[in-house]
């Protein structure tokens, strides 16, 4: 699974800091601060999760919060996949 974060809120330590403080090691992050991939993958909300198929083709999942509900959602949609 590839783990991408779009950072666009805040600023970018703030960024490092919920890496650090959630524990999430190693997630490509794109700090894009204008809005724009918010805008292309259809984020409307902070925190958003999409899950994305790796073949691009079987459908996606947007998620909202990172309780333990949504992450089990989560696990859920890529047990699925």
């Amino acid at each position: 699974m590839q783990v991408i974060g779009m950072g666009a809120q805040d600023d970018f330590g703030q960024a490092r800091d919920f890496l650090e403080s959630t524990g999430v090691a190693t997630p490509t992050m794109l700090w894009d601060p204008s809005f724009a991939t918010w805008q292309a993958f259809g984020v409307q909300a902070n925190s958003q999760m999409m899950v994305i198929s790796p073949d691009l083709e079987g459908g996606s999942s947007l998620i909202y919060g990172f309780n333990d509900g949504q992450q089990q959602a989560i696990l859920d949609f890529v047990a699925a996949m």
